[in-house]
């Protein structure tokens, strides 16, 4: 099973998160995930903070990733997978898409295809559906000003070749500060 050769891996156990925040830009979990302790339930949800596991290695160059892994249990060996990147900006000319696509791109071929191989390649367990979305505090719910950004950031998003991992593809997906994930 997928989560548990996860949550065994001591490499990957100093970078469980119990939520998704950087900068007041979040993603919510239901509260299905989590425990009474408010800790998340690792049976049913593993969240990895990629960024800090590439920044503790000390590199002399650190390698581009995102913020945050999410593997969900979906029951019968089946799991989602939510690769998310939180940001901040007061302006879209500080966004550049061929960063975010570094970050996702390094997360998927690096971190998942090579170091942890065994624990997200090598497993029998099948993923269901491959989730990549780029949060920000200027993306506005739906109608209030999405519709606004997509001159700007939203077709750059949209012309970045869509990333594959074991048979599922997903194109970067602009989300608004605190969408859900169930």
């Amino acid at each position: 099973m997928m989560l548990k050769a996860i949550t065994n891996n001591e490499q990957l156990k100093p970078f469980f998160k119990d939520d998704i925040k950087e900068n007041r830009v979040c993603v919510i979990l239901d509260d299905s995930f989590y425990l009474t302790s408010k800790k998340l339930n690792t049976k049913s949800l593993v969240n990895i903070a990629v960024d800090d596991f590439y920044n503790g290695l000390n590199l002399a160059k650190t390698p581009p990733s995102i913020d945050n892994l999410l593997i969900i249990n979906r029951g019968d060996s089946k799991f989602s997978l939510y690769l998310i990147e939180l940001k901040k900006r007061k302006r879209t000319r500080h966004i550049f898409h061929k960063e975010i696509q570094s970050k996702f791109k390094t997360t998927i071929d690096n971190f998942m295809s090579e170091r942890f191989s065994r624990e997200f390649v090598e497993t029998a367990a099948k993923t269901i559906d491959l989730n990549l979305w780029f949060v920000c505090n200027l993306f506005l719910s739906e109608g209030t000003g999405l519709k606004s950004m997509k001159s700007q950031i939203i077709e750059k998003l949209m012309s970045i070749k869509p990333f594959e991992f074991r048979g599922k593809k997903s194109m970067i997906r602009p989300m608004p500060s605190g969408e859900r994930i169930s």
